[in-house]
């Protein structure tokens, strides 16, 4: 039971910080962007943890994995709502670099959050 309120929090957490990281995407503070993506990862991680053990336990009743599920996918279509919004800056970047230095989309890069250049 233990495990399973830490999976709840922990969904419930990531899905607050989620928010908070489309609020600074949307404002253009990636320097809290940066500092959310060291507690986003430390979550997902402990929530990886969390589900693999649960779903180990088969006395667990259907419907609370279920409602698991469910925040899950929330929290999952709340990634791709933040993706979708910094792919779309990183072309407005790229455009703009474009422009400012008059080259082709081929020609014009700026780097990913991994360091690479896209």
């Amino acid at each position: 039971m233990e495990q399973l309120n830490l999976v709840s929090t922990t969904s419930s957490q990531l899905s607050d910080l989620l928010d908070r990281e489309f609020a600074a995407l949307e404002a253009k503070s990636f320097e809290e962007v940066e500092e959310l993506q060291n507690i986003k990862f430390s979550l997902m991680q402990d929530l990886q943890s969390g589900w693999d053990l649960l779903k180990q336990d088969d006395k667990l009743d259907q419907q609370i994995i279920d409602e698991l599920t469910h925040k899950l996918e929330m929290c999952k279509e709340q990634h791709l709502r933040n993706s979708v919004l910094l792919n779309k800056q990183m072309e407005i970047t790229r455009n703009l670099l474009n422009a400012i230095t008059q080259k082709t989309s081929a020609n014009a890069s700026v780097y990913d959050k991994l360091g690479k250049m896209t």
